[in-house]
């Protein structure tokens, strides 16, 4: 919900480390990887059960996952950025899940549901995307590669969703169930946004 106008406050920020990283040659893809990279050891961190460093690791993949676009902008965006940026962030979003299903494996159908309801998020708003890019409908306000339909559940919810339940454990069936209603009200809210403006 909040995702649009925390990338706008954070660009200028990142604005400093960026040109640095163009002036010594490190590409966007590479800022990408490494930002995988990082919730790869993330989600080993929350799956030994050290939820701190998870966490803490965790930002930092997402403040690369930033970064990345930035760099990309200041120097050369390309189509394949856009796509490698998109299919990594889903990657590390689910790696994060089976770490979470790891330590609370009780909760088994939260987190199958939870994945489920990652894989129709990204289905709807990357087909409504591509549909609109074919009739030259661009959202308004977005600069990504992919035309991401603002939801309930985007990159912010999601990492307060993982701060949650790496430090409160005890409630980590409550919140995944909450998540799971949160994803499927999103999916809804992007099916009945793709009715309006695809109805002819």
């Amino acid at each position: 919900m909040f995702d649009e106008r925390f990338r706008r406050w954070l660009a200028p920020i990142l604005q400093g480390p960026a040109d640095f990283l163009v002036r010594t040659g490190v590409t966007a893809n590479q800022v990408t990887v490494g930002g995988f990279a990082l919730a790869l050891g993330s989600a080993g961190a929350i799956a030994a059960g050290r939820p701190i460093l998870g966490i803490g690791v965790w930002i930092a993949s997402r403040l690369l996952d930033g970064l990345d676009g930035v760099v990309a902008r200041r120097s050369a965006p390309s189509g394949l950025g856009g796509f490698l940026d998109i299919t990594l962030d889903m990657a590390a979003y689910s790696v994060m899940v089976v770490a979470f299903a790891f330590r609370h494996p009780v909760h088994q159908l939260e987190w199958l549901l939870i994945l489920v309801g990652y894989v129709l998020c990204i289905t709807t708003t990357a087909v409504l995307s591509s549909i609109l890019e074919r009739q030259r409908a661009p959202l308004p306000g977005n600069d990504r590669s992919l035309q991401f339909t603002a939801g309930f559940a985007e990159a912010g919810e999601t990492t307060v969703v993982y701060v949650l339940l790496a430090l409160v454990p005890d409630w980590a069936g409550p919140i995944a169930r909450v998540w799971v209603l949160v994803l499927g009200a999103t999916v809804i809210q992007r099916i009945r946004l793709a009715q309006r403006l695809l109805d002819d």
